[in-house]
């Protein structure tokens, strides 16, 4: 077995770079067969994930946040496990795995003697691959300014409360727009500032927007909201970031495993991290067909 990890120096502002020596000093004394490669440019991690096959006898590891490990993902071999070191700002989708405190050298070693599991991954227009959450509308919008201060390597605001800060730089002023979904055969039609499809239970920094997800259920959580006037979108927020909304007048929860969504212009959708303007998707579940290191703690 050969640990090939792909490491994308500008997480983080460089924080995936520490974690390079903490991997080379696990590696010192032993005898196990690995390899660190740094991506160059956009999408070069799915470049390098494509170069492998399940007889190569290797796993990958993402190292950086949830968008290199969308890349990484985009472009693996699903006969290929994954792992990930968390370099990133946000670093969401391992929350839905831990959450506790733990040193450099306590997440390498632990996401290297892991345990294997069969996880679940969502599907976007039946190209783009997404473990953690795709979101239109108004986070989607947030998460597009929160990229863009989090690349100010002056910046003072810590990183997990990044998204938080740029909800009230642009959030408060949200933009309507009608929608119909067909959730396994529901069809929905109605005005929204925010859909979300979730296979995790975290994101934004510091949301726990979807308590009750599980990676390995073969089912999306999915929720979106009602345009409301901005006293009730800020006591909103605070709920959603606590994961206690479900029960808002304002608010709509359901769980499906296939999603088509189309909307009356053009909004942004992040898919873990990534952005792009979209004016329909679907989105599917692919139940158990990731193989994944989780990492585990003594």
């Amino acid at each position: 077995m050969k640990y090939i990890f792909i490491v994308n120096p500008t997480s983080g502002k460089g924080k995936s770079l520490r974690f390079v020596p903490v991997i080379e000093n696990y590696f010192k004394n032993s005898d196990k067969e690995y390899e660190i490669i740094y991506t160059e440019y956009p999408k070069h991690a799915t470049e390098i994930a494509q170069r492998y096959t399940v007889e190569d006898n290797v796993i990958l590891y993402a190292v950086g946040g949830d968008g290199t490990t969308k890349e990484v993902l985009d472009g693996l071999d699903l006969s290929v496990r994954l792992g990930i070191i968390p370099g990133g700002t946000g670093n969401d989708f391992l929350k839905s795995i831990y959450t506790d405190k733990k040193t450099d050298e306590e997440i390498v070693k632990a996401s290297i003697e892991g345990q294997d599991m069969d996880l679940d991954f969502g599907l976007f227009n039946g190209r783009s691959r997404f473990i953690n959450i795709a979101s239109f509308g108004l986070d989607a919008h947030i998460n597009v300014y929160a990229n863009n201060v989090a690349k100010k390597k002056k910046t003072i605001i810590p990183d997990e409360l990044i998204y938080f800060y740029c909800i009230f730089k642009v959030g408060l002023k949200p933009e309507k727009y009608r929608f119909k979904m067909k959730v396994d055969g529901q069809v929905i039609e109605d005005e929204t500032i925010l859909v979300a499809i979730s296979n995790g239970k975290f994101y934004g920094g510091m949301f726990n927007a979807f308590p009750d997800a599980n990676l390995t259920d073969g089912i999306f959580d999915i929720c979106y909201f009602r345009p409301m006037k901005l006293s009730k979108l800020i006591g909103l927020i605070m709920k959603y970031a606590k994961g206690t909304y479900q029960n808002e007048k304002v608010c709509t929860v359901l769980k499906g495993k296939q999603i088509h969504i189309e909307f009356d212009r053009e909004l942004w959708v992040q898919s873990d991290g990534e952005n792009k303007p979209v004016k329909e998707a679907t989105i599917e579940m692919n139940k158990g067909k990731l193989k994944f290191r989780a990492p585990k703690f003594s």
